[in-house]
């Protein structure tokens, strides 16, 4: 049974390592990460792509040579139908599988068909896929001439897919992130907010708790939480956190600790 060594798992944590700190660095890792990889598992080509729900590249890094950055949409149609991870992938509802072989997957030779030629790919690959945000997936593919990968180098693969997940949700988070920052009243159609409803979230925003905001407006709790309840729904969001951050408005530190009614 095959086993990762203790040099093995040491260099996968220290991936794991370096990937989380470039995680929070606005451009992306893919070259640094290609190369880790490579020298990782012995290979001689990779490459990491993304492809959206409907089956349209959004990202490549062109490591292949066959497989150009500009291939048109033909091409990459036949790359990926006469591709035996993505047969694999539709034959086993399986499109976000752990590392597999090319020779686990399609015994005996390979050519990959374009519209132009047929190329022939390195004798060896392995490939793995991992969600994406929006109904993608990533695929992470490498190839080498000599001898075929090993169990214990796929398992090798397998140990860093976490890291390869964390870095990729961890940018979303950050898209998203950065989204909110960006949205500010002006912003807003005239009219979302009631007059009323602005200032329940203005005295939010300074950290008063509901019976606080019922006692400045001289209305009662009830009528508090149901402007609350309707910002909400107009915003979209769930919480008082939210809707400030939503609308603008910076967070008090006097709104920690506030019950999120």
């Amino acid at each position: 049974m095959a086993r990762l060594t203790r040099s093995d798992m040491e260099a996968a944590l220290a991936f794991a390592a370096e990937v989380g700190t470039a995680a929070s660095k606005p451009e992306r890792a893919d070259a640094w990460m290609l190369e880790a990889i490579a020298t990782m598992l012995a290979s001689e080509r990779a490459a990491y792509d993304q492809v959206d729900a409907t089956s349209c590249l959004l990202m490549h890094d062109a490591a292949f040579p066959e497989r150009p950055a500009n291939a048109t949409s033909h091409e990459w149609d036949l790359l990926g139908v006469c591709n035996p991870f993505t047969q694999f992938a539709t034959r086993n509802r399986d499109p976000y599988f752990r590392a597999h072989r090319l020779t686990d997957v399609a015994p005996g030779p390979f050519g990959v068909a374009r519209a132009d030629a047929l190329e022939r790919v390195l004798p060896h690959g392995v490939q793995t896929r991992l969600p994406g945000a929006s109904g993608s997936h990533w695929t992470l593919e490498l190839e080498r001439s000599g001898s075929n990968y090993s169990d214990r180098e796929l398992l090798l693969l397998d140990a860093i897919r976490p890291a390869l997940l964390m870095y990729e949700s961890h940018r979303v988070l950050m898209d998203a992130i950065a989204g909110l920052r960006d949205l500010h009243p002006a912003a807003l159609p005239d009219g979302s907010l009631s007059v009323r409803e602005n200032e329940v979230l203005d005295l939010v925003a300074g950290g008063a708790s509901n019976a606080q905001i019922a006692e400045r407006l001289w209305i009662s709790p009830a009528t508090v939480k149901k402007h609350l309840e309707n910002i909400y729904a107009k915003l979209e969001v769930g919480s008082r956190t939210a809707a400030l951050a939503h609308t603008g408005r910076s967070v008090s530190s006097g709104t920690q600790g506030q019950p999120p009614t």
